[in-house]
Order: C-alpha cells, then structure tokens, then sequence
C-alpha cells in the first residue's frame, strides 16, 4: 500500500491561504517561436552583428553551440548592446554562463539601458547570489536577491520583463525579485563584470507575460528540487479580478453574497446551446464539489476572484476504487473532481484538486482524477491541479478527435501517471511537481500519453520546471506509454524541451507500461538543463532541425488556425 505524502485537501486549502508558498514560471528558450519577437540571435551566424559593443572582447565561439564570448577577465565593465532605445514593454531571455566569476565579479543581462550606464540588471553573482538591480548613471538599487548556487561552467537562464513601471526577473523559472522603477525605454543588453562568460539563445518579445509575484516576504525556494512543504506551492499572476470581466458574468460566493452559492449551480444556470462567451468568477473559500461542464455548454470561463490560485479551490475525494451508492466503483473517469466536456473553456486563478487520502484507504484501485477533459480549446491559465495518482486526465472526446489545451504558468502535482490521456496539451512555464511516494528508485512517472497514431502532437513542456517535496534523486521518470485496454493505436507522443529538470529525474527516465516498449512511443527532449537533463544513450533528442516542428503554435493550431498564445 503506497502512504501518501500530502495531508488531505481541505487542511492543505486552508493552510495555503496564509502560508509561504512559490510563483513559478519560466519563458524557455523555444518563446520566440509563438510570441510576438522583437529581436532574437542564437549566433549561428557566427558573428555579433546586430549588437553594440562597450568594453571586453566579444567573439563566438562554439560550445555544443554557437556562443557569445566575453573573454576579458580584467574588464570592470564589459557590455554588448542590441535593439533600440524606443523599446518599452517587453520580455528578454537568454542563457548564461559564467567561465570565471572571482569574489567582485558579476555576468548579468540587461533590460530597458537608456545609456551605457543605465539600465535594469539581473546578475549572477559570487556567493550564490543572483540579484535583480536598477542601475542609474553607475549606481545600483536592489531589487530583489536569490540564494542559488551559481557554478562557473554550468548554464542559467536569466530573463527580465519590463512592463509599465515593474521590473521583474527569473533564474530558471525561479522568481529572483520585483519593483518599480524610473527607466522607462531602452535597449536590451549583456556584461560581465571581472569576469568571463557565455551568452546563447537571446530573445526578445514584445508585451510582458502574465506577472508573477510571491506573497509579500515569502522568499522563493533556492533549487528546481525544493524544500519539503505540507503548501502546495502557489501559482502565479495575483491579478484580482473580483470587479466582473465585460460580458454575461455571474458571482458565486459560499457566504451567499454571489448570485450561486456553488460552481455547479451557476453552471446550470447556463443555458444548453450557449453560443456567448459567459464567466463565472469564484469568491474564495473551497467549494467541495463535484462539477461538470457539459457538451453543450460551450464558451464558459471560471475565475478566482482574488487573482490568487490559491484562494479558491473546486474538490472532491472520489477514487477509482471508490464505491458507487448504487453498486460498482467509479472507475477512473468516474473519480474526476471536474470534467470539462465543454469546448471553448477557460480556467483562471484557482485550483481544482482531488482530495482523496490514499493514507486513509486500501482500495485496490486509487487513481483519483482532479480534472478529467475532453473537449477541444481549453485554456488554463495560472491554474494548479493537485492530486496524487492521475491528477490531470487531458484526454479528447473519442479516439478520433482532437482535444486541445493551453496550459500557462499552471502547477501541476501528483505522482503515478499524474498528467496523462491522449489530448494535446501544451504546458507553458508551467511547475511540474513530483511527489515522493518513499522510494529510493521509483517515485512515479510524470506522463502516461496515450496519443493516436494519427495525432503528431501529445504533451509538449516548454519553458518548464520539474520540481520535487523530497523524492530520491534519480527516482522519477519522465513518462511510459500508455495503451488503453491494450489499444496498439495509442502510441504515445511527448516533448520537454528549454525546460530545467531536478534531479530526481532519472538518467534513463522513460520506461515500458503493460508490455508495451518505449522505444516505440513518441518520446524527445530538446535542450533542457538542470542536474536532472543528462543526455544519455536512452533519452532521444530532437535534432535543430526538427525542433521548430514542437512548439506551442504547432501543436495547437489544429486546422482552425487555433492559437491562445500572446
């Protein structure tokens, strides 16, 4: 009998409306291929045309790929400068790597430099330091600090958004600080400072993605492999939204001062055949229910009122194994807290989660579905999906259809099989939490696809981190192939690219299922880091020139042109 890890649901619900907790998101380096790029340079061209040079000695070099070097060590201040100084709003990223970083040494990226001495900086730092600066005429104001091992010869990626008067910054998707500042317009940048480095993979997009900020003084975790926490961590994008979006919009409140007292009330009260978009916003509290979102009911939108994931929470504590009042077990489908069968939806600022306590039971079936869907253009946007075994069932509404879903700066948990199915799913900046079941070798697998053969697209993880409470190193998988009732068309499709991986991820992660051979799903990695990416001889890579064929835009245009991504 596997003990869970997590409390129950409701203990967790009510402990996360005050605890510390994480925001978590990440651009990967793959963003410039479905946002609205404003500049990028990867240096294959072997060059540094297009950029401006103050200070240092600047070349490319070749490390695995194309590099920027910066190769002066006694430089006080060497800095590379590209686009123009009208840029307002916009996100810049790039990897980094810094090859001697001594005790008054720094290797940053820049955002929004007015001059050459003015400009917003993220910098890695000795110490294991990095910090998010606003530097005016030479002097630096501290914006934010992370604790973070920062190793010479090990890659980073640093991103800055700049949007209005906020300056944000992430290290591997983990939040570093935020603030306010003066410096309005200004190109994007790189220096060292008595030091030496690497820079690869420079985008640039216009707009600021959805913000992230942790609850005041809740300090992030410090690694991808994070500090055990009875709180889930939190997801991000604070936004409230209590003030009704435009359009047919409805409240529901448990303490009766909304128009439902339940999500599935006021979903009922949506008329059959919908055809207008209509929203339902959520005051908080945790609504323990179970609600579904008919076929013909289409064009749907839930929302927390508060902006925060944490504070609203739709649960149930079904189980497969669980007995029906009328005789049998729900079965897996049967287990969903949620079943989305309605197309068009979208689910922003809270959290669907199955509570069922598998500490508590010893059935001999426990996955327990926090969301079941099966509908086409679903779009979750800081969502967090909490369960243990088969958390995120995405699948389409039979074998021959196609059920897409965007899935953006969401937080998924779980530990068997916990996002599996054979919808098309895209996963973007996403947190991936495994788990620990209290093994020393096997903690679970990630995914479960079960992709149709005629799909070219399953699960694609872009730009994400996979994180763990406190499983073993070396003791998840990635994901196995899963073959409904033996069906030997269900040949599994997924892809993790420009994502940062714990290491509990496994050296050789992915794994047979019920006879059936990995080797014969659809299984790739694509330029992922952290101490869990090692390239082995069992982990497929895609090569450059397939990889414009997995992006988030590919996998769910469909033959609509579909496209939730901005």
């Amino acid at each position: 009998m596997r003990r869970s890890r997590r409390r129950p649901l409701l203990a967790v619900a009510t402990a996360a409306l005050t605890a510390a907790a994480l925001g978590l998101t990440q651009l990967g380096g793959v963003q410039s291929a479905y946002a609205a790029t404003l500049f990028s340079d990867d240096f294959t061209d072997g060059d540094t045309a297009g950029w401006s040079k103050s200070g240092g000695t600047w070349s490319v070099v070749a490390d695995d790929s194309p590099a920027l070097h910066q190769a002066k060590a006694d430089t006080d201040n060497a800095r590379l400068f590209a686009g123009t100084s009208t840029w307002t709003d916009y996100t810049v990223q790039a990897r980094v790597k810094a090859l001697t970083l001594p005790a008054d040494g720094a290797v940053a990226l820049l955002a929004r430099a007015s001059g050459s001495t003015t400009y917003y900086r993220l910098a890695l730092l000795p110490g294991n330091q990095v910090r998010l600066e606003a530097v005016r005429s030479g002097a630096a104001t501290t914006l934010g600090t992370l604790s973070r091992t920062v190793a010479t010869g090990a890659w980073y990626t640093l991103r800055i958004e700049a949007a209005g008067s906020t300056v944000r910054g992430w290290v591997d998707g983990v939040p570093v600080g935020s603030g306010t500042g003066s410096i309005a317009t200004g190109r994007i940048g790189v220096q060292t400072r008595h030091a030496t480095a690497r820079y690869d993979d420079v985008t640039v997009t216009s707009g600021a993605t959805t913000p992230t900020t942790p609850p005041t003084g809740t300090p992030p975790p410090a690694t991808p492999t994070a500090t055990p926490t009875t709180t889930p961590p939190a997801s991000p994008t604070p936004t409230p939204t209590d003030t009704p979006p435009a359009g047919d919009t409805v409240v529901v409140a448990k303490d009766g001062s909304g128009a439902y007292t339940s999500v599935q009330a006021a979903v009922d009260a949506v008329p059959a055949g919908n055809t207008t978009g209509r929203t339902i916003v959520i005051r908080p509290g945790t609504y323990r229910e179970l609600v579904t979102i008919p076929a013909d009911k289409p064009h749907l939108t839930l929302v927390g009122s508060t902006g925060d994931a944490r504070d609203v929470v739709i649960t149930y504590d079904n189980a497969s194994g669980t007995p029906k009042p009328d005789g049998g077990t729900y079965g897996t489908s049967g287990s969903a807290s949620v079943t989305i069968d309605g197309s068009d939806f979208t689910a922003r600022h809270l959290t669907f989660a199955n509570s069922f306590d598998e500490a508590a039971h010893d059935y001999s079936a426990e996955q327990a579905v926090a969301v079941l869907t099966r509908a086409d253009r679903l779009v979750f946007d800081n969502v967090r999906f909490l369960g243990n075994q088969d958390t995120l069932y995405h699948n389409s509404a039979n074998s021959s259809a196609i059920g897409r879903a965007y899935f953006r700066d969401c937080y998924v948990e779980g530990d068997v099989d916990f996002i599996f199915g054979r919808g098309t799913g895209v996963f973007d900046r996403c947190e991936i939490r495994s788990l620990d079941r209290g093994s020393s070798s096997n903690n679970g697998y990630v995914t479960a696809p079960s992709t149709m053969i005629g799909n070219p697209y399953g699960f694609l993880f872009v730009g994400c981190a996979l994180t763990t409470d406190s499983a073993a190193a070396q003791s998840v998988h990635l994901g196995r192939p899963w073959h409904p009732s033996g069906d030997v068309n269900a040949i599994g499709q997924v892809v993790f690219r420009d994502s940062v991986l714990g290491a509990h991820v496994k050296d050789s992660p992915w794994t047979d299922m019920s006879g059936f051979s990995w080797r014969d799903a659809r299984f790739f990695e694509y330029r992922n880091s952290g101490p869990g990416a090692t390239v082995t001889a069992d982990r497929p890579q895609l090569t450059d020139a397939q990889a414009p064929t997995y992006t988030a835009q590919q996998y769910l245009a469909g033959s609509d042109g579909w496209n939730p991504i901005h």
